[in-house]
């Protein structure tokens, strides 16, 4: 029995695209209509590719006894292993929004921002509004549930 590959050749997950979430009341434009997020939709890879960037792997080293590294019962050299979650949510996040771009050398300069991952606690300053951002991020990338219908109408209720 053969497989019809072509039943798993999808152009969406080729080109995965963007998703467009509603803005908040803090940008608005000239009519005063919230602008739309535009959050590009990572993939899977490229998600593992930027929290890898955020690992560091450091030998554990005795700084009593010349700085050698200790090596554990098992006779293999200890390591300390660390990830920082939190920068590596950051540039996801900035990696992914496209409206706005949050590492948009204007937009940078006017805020007199240096590093591109301070942008989001900057575009984003109040907790909800963050929160918001950072749900639309996790459902554009497929890191959240999408909600349905009767949960959206209940969160505009409130």
């Amino acid at each position: 029995m053969s497989i019809n590959m072509k039943a798993f050749m999808k152009p969406e997950l080729k080109d995965r695209g963007t998703m467009e979430f509603p803005g908040i009341d803090r940008y608005t434009d000239e009519k005063g209509k919230p602008i739309p997020f535009i959050i590009k939709r990572l993939s899977m890879k490229e998600i593992k590719e930027i929290r890898n960037n955020h690992k560091t792997r450091e030998v554990y080293r005795d700084k009593r006894n010349g700085d050698r590294p200790i090596i554990g019962n098992n006779g293999q050299v200890a390591v300390i292993n660390d990830y920082d979650g939190d920068s590596a949510g950051l540039e996801i996040m900035v990696e992914a929004f496209v409206q706005p771009k949050l590492d948009d050398p204007e937009l940078m300069e006017y805020y007199g921002v240096i590093d591109r991952l301070d942008m989001p606690n900057i575009i984003f300053p109040d907790k909800d509004d963050f929160k918001y951002a950072d749900d639309c991020l996790m459902q554009a990338c497929g890191l959240a549930s999408k909600k349905d219908d009767k949960e959206i109408v209940e969160e505009l209720k409130k």
